[in-house]
């Protein structure tokens, strides 16, 4: 788990009292740096796996009951059947490509999560045109039995 010390100024306020919110014992600059960097690895995983449509790579990065707002569709996927759907339909984009533009990184201090947004660019051919998606995206990231998985995956295609 990535939790970051709170300063003594964290506070939840539950009506008129205020009570301060646990905290863990406090993490280095070097522990911070390496959940960011193991979060990071993870979305490269994604974006790889995707642009080579390696289905079962990609829906093992997500946790069991991470969420998926996908960018070419407007249901909410809660669970993995509905993830696969969404990517049996998205990886069937002939030459599917996925790039990684600029994005910003946090540990999340109080949930012991990374949260990384930014932009990514889908291709793919269809009727012998290439299309081209900028879209952004949010994604959240926890250790789950050693391992970095998606909690939380937002997407939608950039205001044209």
């Amino acid at each position: 788990m990535c939790f970051l010390p709170l300063s003594s100024n964290d506070r939840m306020t539950f009506g008129v009292s205020s009570m301060p919110h646990p905290t863990s014992p406090p993490l280095s600059e070097r522990d911070a740096e390496f959940c960011l960097n193991a979060a990071t690895r993870t979305l490269e995983r994604w974006a790889i796996a995707v642009s080579r449509g390696e289905k079962e790579t990609l829906l093992s990065l997500y946790a069991e009951d991470a969420i998926l707002v996908p960018t070419v569709a407007n249901d909410v996927r809660e669970n993995r059947q509905g993830r696969q759907a969404y990517f049996d339909d998205f990886l069937a984009n002939k030459a599917l490509a996925c790039e990684l533009g600029e994005f910003s990184r946090r540990v999340s201090r109080k949930l012991g999560t990374v949260v990384i947004g930014g932009h990514y660019t889908f291709q793919y051919r269809a009727a012998d045109e290439t299309v081209t998606i900028p879209a952004r995206f949010l994604f959240t990231f926890e250790e789950i039995l050693g391992e970095w998985k998606i909690t939380g995956h937002h997407s939608s295609q950039l205001a044209g």
